[in-house]
């Protein structure tokens, strides 16, 4: 017979151990792309939602300098350096010019008016009326005028329409040709312009889109800005992370450029922030990333061992008679490593191929990587070649052999225990590097977020080191249970045990890959809990309610806030509770913080899950104080004004009265104007159809009174629905001057002037070293307000700023803001408590007559990065489950390869076929009991050390002070361990099955085998 025939007949006799090969790589290749790629589209997938979800400035960078003489110049130096850094990294650029806040009128309207030319608008707004300057004609009656567009919102509080004409002052005469509003105001190409969304921006009324030349013919210095912005759909994590370490180095290279300027040279965004945050998320998918994929690999090594040491074993005798016939040991592993070729290398590429096809169906959006496919189908050939080509190699150099049953699953025991002690030396290494940290997330020399290579590998190694440990202590264990069984009388378990113990070598590679998989198993149900536990916590944190609204261009109470007593959100289907919310930026000194102020009355219905319990309970009594209630109900104030002036004083005293809507938002209301000359009179106020109002204060205002001084305003009393002014507001507000210098003051009620109330995050109040009853001073950046602070707690976050926050009370920051005569602070958010928040977050966006994003919680948890790599972690334990499985069922195979002589010798001693089965069952069964318990310890214990910190690092943006628990989700874990146990009792009930019927053979001799 040639050597091809004899091949073929070898590999033909053996098809089943060659397909159990076959089964294992394809499953290996299969779930190994599976996760490789489920990992990949979680990475690119994830970081294109934050991208998307990035709003204003925080998804944009902005360089802004006066505009210089030569502006042609100019614009190709900076054009030269963001062509150079920006556009190879996926960022396009967008340049514009503006003036400062000119004078101007229309009319009798005076206003500051902000011109602006930036060819990009009509790509990203959306006509009202009229048309774009550039397509405009001149003018009927003002040939000379220059064409403009203006703002909606603009136009609208200036009464302007297409035709008006805009004087500039000591500039050109403007005539209205166009009304638009922005398509998307959040938009990060408009950068987060307050002036875009509500069209006045620090009282100064625009954009009005003018060419480039009118922008510099006007009064008021200009300046020139180039934004950058990136496309979601088409970054990928490298851009992300180069153009993320190119933006701080764009400023300096600007700055190189001489015909850009000399000086005033200003870097503004959050583009290069927004990429950090969503990087380090990425950096929490590479932390966990090798822990699945080695999982996989180790058991599917083990697997394929365990196959090679059966297939090793059904050849010995064909191998000693090879041998003995002239063949070479390395013509024997060839033929093998052939064998394995033909079986491997199509299981590979089918089950590259299918997961690669399946990942593809069930993420369409996701992007491609065939490369990955290739690499996992040709490593997993690569690997199954190696191991059972060599472990043909090693049995045919040594053609004695002791037996095929000592020989299954045996390797040398110096490098057994050799490389046992060096990856129990890895682990410990790894395992302190891991605790020492923290996580297997580090900060790099540069400040960026980085893997740290041997943290990573903490987790499996230490699962492996754990695994070899309890396989070295089978012997002893065994021989422990041995002697217990030993003391019964009956022959099970005594003679199962007996095997145990003394061929603990033959079971070892089955049990080894059932306690990987089952370990591996347990640490994904308790990091799966863990981070279930921490995200949900996360989410609650960044997002405050459950729902949470966010109203662009919001910054002080100017008028009229309808906002403030619209209470249409309450009456959407599904909504529990809501209240409106300031956040902005203070400053301690130099030192900037976020503060938040929420109705503290409210707060824990709004923003449930935060745990703001004992934080509302500090603020309520500043909370209770900050208004006078007015009787519920109350549709009408009529205000007695009294005014004193010098003899010929001309024009009126306009009279508003402030308010506090129910949850503490502030808005201004007038009440009507009371003649000077008449000595004052009575003002009158409609009250809005609302619940829940408070009187804060009073305002009066001098109007069409040039050059008026010592004009004494008082106000007498106050009355409700034309009743008398009860006592708790008669005489309560002091009499307030005005003059031309000082045209507007305000009353305030008794009682105020007080500290203001705060709580304080963990992180703030540990770097300044407060402590509860210290005082501070705050300065508000909305409105620019100093107000003394006091400490009245110390909450770990704050919910939407973290840990460098503070938390006050909506309505006592308006209070403390109204009496220092500084800008009140508008709330800019709503929070909302839900069922449904999807349904409720869509009626909102479509509802609302402002601009106005919703989030949900779902919207700032990791589930988009995190859950496809738990979701691997699964899919890996459950692939390990199957290649322990195929190791148990060779295991199986293997027994009745070897201890066939066994039966016969038991059979022609009396032991029946029925008992003998129930030995062979309770061999195998108590080998994957014993696995199953020992790999649910190894899990646990890893999971101890490991889980928590791993959830943890998977929250990149969360409050330090938010750590992860030891959750369970077990309801997976029980599910996979029951169907793992039923297959295992399956094979060891075939097995037993097996035994019985052979057994049972009248006339059984050695010979028949």
């Amino acid at each position: 017979m040639g050597t091809a025939r004899t091949a073929f007949a070898r590999a033909n006799a053996r098809l089943g151990v060659l397909g159990g090969i076959a089964a294992v790589v394809l499953l290996l290749s299969g779930i190994g792309t599976t996760a490789l790629d489920t990992l990949a589209g979680a990475a690119t997938g994830g970081l294109r939602t934050g991208l998307e979800s990035a709003t204003g400035a925080a998804g944009a960078a902005r360089w802004q300098i006066r505009l210089a003489n030569d502006a042609a110049a100019q614009s190709d130096a900076a054009a030269t350096v963001l062509d150079r850094m920006l556009v190879p990294h996926g960022a396009r650029w967008e340049r514009s010019t503006g003036a400062l806040p000119t004078p101007a009128s229309a009319g009798d309207e005076r206003f500051d008016a902000l011109l602006t030319a930036d060819p990009a608008v009509p790509d990203r707004a959306e006509l009202v009326a009229g048309e774009w300057p550039e397509d405009a004609s001149p003018a009927a009656g003002a040939p000379d005028a220059v064409p403009t567009a203006l703002n909606a919102a603009a136009a609208t509080a200036l009464g302007l329409e297409p035709g008006s004409l805009v004087t500039v002052d000591d500039g050109p005469a403007l005539v209205v040709v166009g009304i638009w509003e922005p398509t998307d105001p959040t938009d990060p190409a408009w950068f987060g312009d307050a002036v875009v969304a509500t069209g006045f921006a620090d009282g100064a009324a625009g954009p009005f889109l003018v060419d480039e030349a009118t922008v510099v013919a006007a009064p008021s210095s200009a300046v020139v800005r180039w934004t950058a912005v990136v496309d979601p759909a088409t970054t990928t994590p490298d851009d992300a992370a180069a153009l993320r370490a190119t933006l701080p180095d764009v400023e300096p290279a600007l700055r190189n450029q001489d015909d850009l300027g000399s000086s005033g040279l200003a870097a503004s965004g959050g583009l290069q922030g927004t990429l950090s945050r969503l990087l380090a998320g990425l950096g929490a998918v590479r932390a966990l990333a090798p822990v699945p994929v080695l999982l996989l690999g180790i058991a599917g090594v083990a697997a394929l061992a365990r196959l090679a040491a059966l297939l090793g074993a059904a050849r010995r005798g064909e191998t000693l008679l090879l041998r003995a016939r002239g063949a070479s040991a390395t013509r024997l592993a060839r033929d093998t490593a052939v064998e394995v070729l033909a079986v491997g290398v199509p299981a590979a590429a089918i089950g590259a191929a299918s997961a690669a096809l399946l990942v593809g169906w069930l993420s369409p959006d996701a992007p491609g990587a065939p490369s990955s496919a290739l690499v996992v189908a040709a490593l997993t050939v690569a690997t199954a070649v190696l191991l059972v080509a060599g472990r043909a190699f090693a049995d045919a150099r040594r053609p004695v052999q002791r037996g095929s049953g000592d020989e299954q699953g045996r390797m040398p025991r110096a490098a057994l225990a050799a490389g046992a002690v060096l990856v129990v030396v890895a682990a410990a290494i790894s395992l302190w590097q891991f605790r020492l940290y923290g996580s297997p997330l580090v900060r790099g020399a540069s400040g960026t977020v980085e893997v740290d290579p041997l943290s990573v590998l903490a987790p499996v190694l230490v699962l492996l080191a754990l695994s070899l440990v309890a396989l070295g202590l089978a012997r002893p264990i065994g021989a422990l249970f041995e002697r217990l069984a030993a003391a019964r009388p009956s022959l099970v378990p005594a003679l199962p045990m007996r095997q145990l113990a003394r061929r603990s070598s033959l079971f070892a590679s089955a049990s080894l890959v059932t306690m990987l998989a089952v370990a591996g198993l347990t640490l994904a149900a308790v990091f799966a809990g863990s981070w279930q536990s921490i995200d949900r916590e996360a989410a609650a944190l960044a997002t405050g309610g459950e729902v949470r609204v966010s109203f662009a261009g919001r910054d002080v109470v100017r008028g009229d806030d309808p906002l403030a007593t619209d209470d249409s959100v309450a009456a959407l289907p599904g909504v529990t509770a809501d209240g409106p919310v300031f956040r902005g930026e203070v400053r301690l000194g130099s030192d900037p913080a976020t503060l938040v102020a929420a109705p503290a009355g409210g707060v824990e219905a709004i923003a449930p899950g935060t745990g703001l319990g004992a934080a509302a309970e500090a603020l309520g009594a500043s909370a209770a104080e900050a208004a006078v209630p007015l009787p519920e109900g109350a549709s009408s104030l009529e205000l007695e004004v009294g005014v004193r002036a010098p003899g010929e004083t001309v024009g009126s005293v306009e009279v508003s009265v402030w308010l506090l809507a129910d949850g503490g938002a502030a808005t201004k209301l007038s009440a009507g104007a009371v003649g000077i000359a008449a000595g004052g009179g009575v003002a009158h106020l409609e009250l809005p159809d609302a619940t829940g109002l408070r009187l804060l204060g009073l305002e009066a205002r001098l109007v069409d009174a040039p050059g008026a001084s010592g004009v004494q305003v008082s106000f007498d009393g106050l009355g409700v629905d034309g009743d008398t002014p009860s006592d708790e507001l008669a005489g309560a507000f002091e009499t307030v001057e005005l003059s031309a210098a000082v045209p507007a003051a305000r009353a305030a009620l008794p009682g105020g002037g007080g500290p203001l109330q705060l709580v304080l995050g963990a992180e703030l109040a540990d770097r300044i070293s407060a402590a509860v009853g210290d005082t501070f001073d705050i300065r508000v950046v909305a409105g620019g307000t100093e107000l003394e602070a006091v400490v009245a707690g110390i909450v770990p976050a704050v919910p939407t700023a973290g840990g460098n926050a503070l938390l006050a009370d909506l309505g006592a920051l308006e209070r403390a803001a109204f009496d220092e005569g500084g800008g009140v602070p508008a709330f800019g958010e709503r929070w909302i408590a839900t069922e449904d928040p999807a349904t409720v977050a869509s009626a909102i966006e479509r509802g609302q007559g402002v601009t106005a994003t919703a989030t949900t919680r779902d919207d700032a948890s990791s589930t988009t990065l995190i859950a496809p790599a738990i979701t691997t972690f699964w899919l890996s334990a459950a692939g390990a489950l199957l290649f322990a499985l195929i190791a148990f069922r060779s295991l199986a195979s293997a027994l009745a390869d070897g201890r066939f002589g066994e039966i016969v010798v038991l059979r022609a001693l009396g032991v029946a076929p029925r008992l003998q089965a129930r030995a062979r069952f309770a061999e195998l069964a108590a080998t994957v009991l014993a696995a199953i318990a020992m790999g649910t310890l190894i899990g646990l214990a890893t999971a101890w050390f490991t889980a928590r910190e791993l959830a943890r690092a998977t929250i990149a943006d969360a409050p330090a002070a938010l750590t992860a628990p030891f959750g369970f989700a077990l309801w997976p874990w029980l599910v996979a361990l029951a169907v793992f146990a039923v297959l295992a009792a399956s094979t060891a009930g075939l097995a037993a099955r097996a035994v019985r019927r052979t057994a049972s053979r009248p006339g059984l001799r050695e010979e028949e085998r």
